[in-house]
């Protein structure tokens, strides 16, 4: 049960274009509204948003190529952080990303992007305290009303839910790519391991770390480092598909292509600058009571 609830109040600004760039850097010296410029006590310049929230990449009409997007900056409580975020090839789409930001230091594309590429701020509202279970959402109204917020929430990485926990492999086939079959997929970008008995399938290795594709809510494949992961390179396997005997493990360690260590909630309505959204978060005993940790309140350490 909560030992404690801790609430916050929102009143964010609609999401805007931060600025715009199409090259392969951007350093960060242009705001918008709900930023402002500011420089850190280390001398970092930095854009500094009104509420930790997540970064997206709006891209522009015409034939974009594809550019790994490296956002770096720190989080609510001042920890340096980093993002990956891919523009893809489609054109007039935004991309979302995971992690709440309350600072952003620098933006670098890893190639140009051939059409313009908005970076700019969402209504994905970082978290203060970890939720490992969406049940410890308490209540969130918005707009001055009783009526409960019908947004999307999503817990954080590595705390403990469902889709971090260890899930118990119904089959591994071998193919290229090879798929696996648990009860719940985790989010792409979850490092993870086996664990078990491969029995004779080739091509992957117990306690070793991959990067998970997820295919669907049940289903995903793994990439053997970061950049195959980014580049859609995923192992084939060989041998006998498992139908039992093996497990997948999420590894308790951010990384720039990780969801947020806390997690996010996205209200329904847009905000406006006036609407107030109200979050209410129930707070376990490893979080505030007599044995509570830093993790168990704030999360693993961001990456």
């Amino acid at each position: 049960p909560a030992a404690v609830s801790l609430t916050c109040v929102l009143a964010a600004v609609t999401p805007t274009v931060a600025t715009t760039y199409s090259g392969t850097s951007l350093a960060a010296t242009s705001s918008a509204a709900g930023t402002t410029n500011t420089t850190r006590i280390d001398g970092t310049t930095v854009v500094q948003f009104d509420y930790p929230r997540a970064v997206c990449l709006r891209v522009g009409a015409g034939s974009p190529t594809n550019s790994v997007v490296t956002i770096s900056g720190y989080d609510y409580y001042g920890q340096p952080m980093t993002e990956i975020i891919q523009t893809g090839t489609s054109q007039s789409t935004t991309v979302n990303g995971r992690k709440a930001f309350m600072q952003v230091s620098s933006v670098a594309f890893s190639a140009a992007t051939a059409v313009a590429v908005s970076v700019g701020t969402t209504k994905i509202f970082g978290l203060p305290a970890k939720i490992t279970d969406l049940t410890y959402i308490i209540g969130v109204n918005s707009n001055n009303t009783l009526a409960r917020d019908t947004g999307t929430a999503l817990a954080g990485y590595s705390g403990g839910n469902t889709f971090y926990s260890t899930q118990v492999t119904s089959s591994f086939t071998a193919a290229t790519p090879g798929v696996m079959t648990v009860a719940y997929s985790p989010p792409s970008g979850t490092l993870v391991q086996l664990t078990g008995s491969l029995g004779t399938l080739t091509g992957v290795s117990l306690n070793t770390t991959y990067w998970w594709t997820n295919a669907s809510s049940t289903t995903g494949s793994l990439s053997s480092t970061q950049a195959n992961y980014l580049a859609g390179t995923l192992l084939a396997t060989g041998g006998t598909t498992i139908t039992s005997g093996m497990s997948l493990t999420t590894v308790s360690t951010s990384s720039a292509t990780t969801p947020d260590v806390r997690g996010t909630y996205a209200p329904s309505t847009t905000p406006d600058g006036t609407q107030r959204l109200v979050v209410s978060l129930g707070l376990n005993a490893i979080q505030v009571g007599p044995n509570a940790t830093r993790a168990g309140l704030l999360g693993i350490d961001q990456a």
